[in-house]
């Protein structure tokens, strides 16, 4: 199962139409309700069956995203979905917008345009605002999002750099690591144990159970040697780590194929239709 160029931009399109109609009902929200009459507001969206934390995103979306800002959007002839803009739109602590006047998004607009890119996603745009996840977010259990979710919704040429940012953090990925292993083990002991299931493990169950421990063996590896913890390598030493890691690197590339086989490709596509429809 795959998908062609035409799907895709069947899909944009789609997608362009929701952004469109979640501007227009925030248009009309705004229109029919002042923001500081919340009994009216929320009368008015049972009326409507939208929730009102949604329709707050909506109305508070389209205030920010004035027309020129559509306009331009439309234009640019790069794909936009309606979660870049919210995202855009959002308060930071300091009360103001994240991104004010949308001035972030135009200047990627044009990078976009110049580099013939045919889209700006939400993970792009989060860090270009310098909201990207941070790495003990995404080690957290009780997370929206896992690493492996978060670093498959980027463009492959974008992966190597969130890594690297991801773990040079400063000391709190120690503390988050230690505790998504301590989350792990108990998590364990309270639903599947050691073996993934239980009885006799077949081969795929026997597989499954010694990736975890390997996934373990990583985790409490990084938990040993924290960014904080200095260390400077001889030129042999420097040698056998790059040897090391390009070892690594293959077996990470054959545990994919072990675990993705002939439906590799249609996760692939399920991955990335994934990515397309979310809000």
């Amino acid at each position: 199962m795959s998908y062609t160029d035409q799907d895709v931009h069947d899909g944009r399109r789609l997608m362009n139409d929701g952004r469109e109609n979640r501007l227009v009902i925030g248009d009309k929200l705004l229109s029919v309700t002042a923001s500081g009459q919340d009994g009216v507001f929320d009368q008015y969206c049972d009326e409507i069956s939208l929730n009102p934390r949604t329709a707050r995103q909506y109305r508070h979306t389209a205030r920010m995203c004035t027309p020129p800002v559509r306009q331009l959007v439309a234009d640019s002839g790069v794909h936009v979905c309606y979660s870049v803009l919210r995202e855009g739109a959002r308060l930071a602590p300091s009360g103001r917008p994240y991104d004010k006047d949308y001035s972030t998004l135009r200047s990627l607009l044009a990078e976009a345009r110049e580099a013939g890119t045919g889209r700006i996603s939400v993970p792009q745009y989060r860090r270009a605002l310098g909201m990207g996840p941070a790495l003990q977010d995404l080690l957290d259990p009780a997370g929206d999002m896992s690493v492996a979710e978060y670093l498959g919704a980027l463009p492959p040429t974008e992966r190597d750099k969130v890594l690297r940012d991801l773990v040079e953090e400063d000391g709190k990925v120690h503390d988050a690591i230690k505790r998504a292993m301590d989350d792990k083990r108990r998590r364990d002991r309270e639903t599947r144990g050691p073996d993934c299931g239980g009885g006799k493990p077949d081969k795929a169950q026997a597989l499954a159970r010694d990736l975890v421990r390997l996934r373990d063996q990583a985790t409490a590896f990084m938990n040993r040697y924290p960014p904080s913890a200095a260390v400077a390598f001889t030129g042999e030493q420097r040698a056998a780590c790059a040897e090391a890691l390009g070892t690594l690197e293959v077996l990470a590339t054959w545990i994919k194929v072990r675990i993705g086989g002939p439906t590799a490709t249609a996760s692939t596509g399920q991955d990335a239709a994934r990515d397309l429809v979310a809000v």
